[in-house]
């Protein structure tokens, strides 16, 4: 299938919520249309088998066990590991006599166990039941999804894993949390997985993840493990998940990606370990960031003091369970040998002093020699794109030339060419290439495992405390205290042997700081250069197309409270919170970083997200709109919030408003300090094109005004004629003035 279909099946599939948005809530109706789009996947991988496996069943089902007869099922089912026996697919549906309701209770009563487990987890009988009482919305959803070619031909395993992915971010920050970036999927299983490190073809392949969301990376690795796995039955894929929706979606992705062995459970990894005493040749994980185990503290407490279980290295802190999901990670390698791939936060490279739990567990890792290579990934890599992200792969059977070495890349200063999107697949695929290359460079060095390690020590003065230091373990104690404190002490310096303790920590920047310098690269330069100048030629055609067009399309006007909300900001908070999220301002809004103050999050704190639109409500700047952002709304800026997509495309919205924006602007009152009120913002006024118009100005904008920001962002300056144009071509692309094909 050509790409725009690919895309356009993806923005159809987003679209499907509003068939049944106005009977459901708004988190039922995500469910059902994540449940249907598994569901259409699989009636088009095993629908055309339908009157096949009908007619077998009906002949066999009495004479063959129940697992001889699944097995020549799944055979006559194209040799997948689920079939329906019920002789419907979706077509048949829409074409038999028979009412809605007896036809779709046969289709699901004739799917095999695993399928039925998915769909029942997924809530999707229930979600059924309250669309069957008004049939038309059923049948109507059943004819959306019909026309919808999810076969291997049009969507590949990897385009249908991103397909639910972008359901699943297009949720916001609820549904978002559950699914890795495809991106930043695809990158951890090509490292996990790296051909350069295997010996060849493996009889059996273990995949497992214990924080597995939907699954997407467990699926993604699946995928990548058939380049090496002799058969793709051989795949097996395991899984844990806190939350169930999450899990049982997982459950499907697994069951499309693995084989019939591939089990997903639902439950608390750390309390309720579904794999007691299994181990596994891979495992991956994209570790919770920021999640507390206070609640859990009593039960990992007794379980640690257990010889040998999981959790008796040591015990972090109990505001950080990244370190417990690594103990938990170890606990599963393999003796034969294995291989682990996770991310986490800054806090797993040093937090903590060489007393503590999180040192003693980087310890053990260290002396063990699993530490095999730590990655700084990009900035916007990760969906908490506010905090640096470190991708750490393990190995309990490093090659000799790995033993005692750690190899360390830094990739953080790496920027994505596409402005909307922070890390993309040609990022990755350069990450992947610095990994399994051996070259020593700028962005890459190999360090002795010593080298993280240190001595923590009490320094007395004439018998008394004087302070406790840290020393390198190159370094001679005695040796250290003598140069380094004796000359300057009044006393006599000697050292608390007794309270000697050994750490280890990973000082990223301080490791890296020599090798970076401020010339940009000539190459990266030109190339830069380049696609400025592309892009300037690129955008010289539209130009004249609005020269050329001077008539506004008359489309309906509608005040903004018929299909938004307004949330206005609140008190700035006043805890500082290294998980928490960065103050809206409007330096912040026109200019990212990540190196701002983040706040904590209460339940009082009102919050943005990068669905919504943001529009600055007091000061100089009011009435100006940005692109919404995960973020602290402060009392100077509003968030917007399309609460009806029957009226509003989600992508449309932005430039909705965007397009407006000179009008909003002429509403500020105030003689001293400009402001706009909440009234105001609701009762005004925006001319809203058809459905269809929206979507295409929302896809022809995507691509136009991504070719002029990047080309503002090469020329830099906060005025010049590219912003300009961008506003210009946004207002009259919003009122029809371009000709959009």
């Amino acid at each position: 299938m050509e790409e725009q279909n690919k895309n356009s099946v993806k923005i159809q599939i987003k679209q499907a919520g509003f068939l049944v948005s106005g009977i459901l809530p708004d988190a039922q109706v995500q469910q059902v249309i994540v449940a249907f789009t598994i569901l259409r996947r699989i009636d088009c991988l095993i629908g055309k088998y339908a009157p096949q496996s009908a007619t077998f069943f009906a002949d066999n089902n009495k004479t063959l066990s129940d697992d001889r007869l699944a097995e020549k099922l799944c055979e006559i089912s194209g040799g997948y590991p689920f079939y329906n026996y019920s002789g419907y697919n979706f077509e048949r549906i829409l074409i038999s006599p028979d009412s809605i309701e007896v036809v779709m209770n046969s289709y699901f009563q004739g799917f095999s166990d695993n399928v039925l487990d998915a769909l029942d987890g997924m809530n999707f009988i229930q979600n059924l039941a309250i669309l069957q009482r008004q049939s038309r919305y059923l049948v109507d959803l059943i004819s959306f999804f019909a026309q919808q070619d999810m076969s291997e031909k049009s969507l590949d395993n990897e385009e249908f894993i991103q397909l639910i992915f972008s359901l699943f971010d297009d949720g916001g920050r609820v549904f978002g949390q559950f699914c890795t970036k495809y991106e930043l999927s695809n990158l951890i299983s090509e490292c996990l997985l790296s051909e350069d490190l295997r010996k060849g073809k493996e009889d059996y392949v273990s995949i497992y993840d214990p924080v597995c969301g939907t699954g997407s990376m467990l699926a993604t690795a699946g995928i990548k493990a058939k380049s090496f796995a002799t058969h793709q039955s051989n795949i097996c894929l395991f899984g844990q998940e806190i939350s169930q929706f999450p899990s049982v979606v997982a459950k499907a992705l697994v069951l499309l990606s693995g084989n019939e062995h591939s089990k997903v459970f639902y439950g608390d990894t750390l309390t309720e370990d579904r794999f007691v005493n299994k181990h596994f040749q891979y495992i991956l994980a994209d570790m919770p960031i920021g999640v507390h185990w206070k609640t859990i503290r009593e039960r990992i407490e007794m379980e640690s003091i257990e010889p040998a279980s999981r959790f008796s290295i040591g015990l972090p802190a109990v505001y950080d369970s990244q370190f417990l999901f690594i103990e938990h990670i170890i606990s599963k390698m393999s003796p034969e040998g294995s291989r682990a791939a996770f991310l986490t936060n800054a806090a797993a490279l040093y937090a903590g002093d060489a007393r503590s739990g999180e040192s003693r567990i980087r310890r053990w890792m260290f002396e063990h020699d699993l530490v095999e290579t730590i990655i700084a990934l990009p900035a916007g890599s990760h969906t908490v794109a506010s905090i640096p992200i470190y991708l750490w792969i393990l190995s309990n059977k490093k090659n000799q030339a790995q033993v005692g070495k750690v190899r360390l890349i830094d990739a953080s200063s790496m920027k994505s060419k596409n402005r909307r999107n922070g890390f993309d697949n040609e990022m990755a695929q350069f990450i992947v290439d610095e990994y399994r290359s051996s070259i020593i460079s700028m962005r890459s060095q190999i360090v002795n495992n010593e080298r993280f390690g240190y001595f923590e020590v009490d320094l007395l003065e004439d018998g008394k405390r004087k302070d406790r230091v840290t020393i390198s373990l190159d370094t001679d104690i005695h040796e250290f205290v003598e140069k380094e404190y004796q000359p300057y002490a009044k006393g006599k310096v000697t050292v608390d042997y007794a309270s000697v303790e050994k750490g280890y920590s990973v000082q990223f920047e301080k490791l890296f700081a020599q090798e970076k310098v401020d010339v940009t690269s000539l190459i990266d330069a030109s190339r830069d250069l380049l696609s400025v100048v592309d892009s300037i030629e690129a955008i010289r055609g539209d130009v004249v197309k609005i020269m050329r067009r001077s008539e506004t399309k008359a489309w309906d006007e509608l005040p903004l409270r018929v299909a938004t909300e307004v949330v206005l900001g609140g008190n700035k908070p006043s805890v500082e919170d290294s998980y928490g999220l960065p103050l809206l301002s409007v330096s912040y809004l026109r200019k990212p970083s990540n190196d701002v103050s983040l706040y904590e999050i209460t339940p009082k704190t009102r919050c943005s997200t990068k669905d919504d639109v943001i529009i600055i409500v007091k000061g100089e700047n009011t009435g100006e709109v940005f692109r919404g952002v995960d973020g602290i709304l402060t009392s100077s800026v509003a968030a917007i919030k399309c609460i009806d997509k029957d009226v509003i495309f989600p992508q449309f919205f932005y430039y909705l408003l965007k397009g407006c924006e000179k009008n909003l602007r002429s509403l500020a009152t105030g003689a001293i300090i400009k402001s706009i009120d909440l009234k105001t913002i609701k009762s005004f006024k925006c001319a809203i094109p058809p459905m269809e118009e929206q979507i295409k100005m929302a896809s022809y904008l995507d691509d136009i005004v991504g070719k002029i920001d990047d080309i503002i962002n090469a020329v830099g300056g906060s005025e010049n004629v590219f912003l300009s144009y961008r506003q210009t071509l946004i207002e009259n692309v919003i009122r029809g003035r371009v000709l959009i094909k």
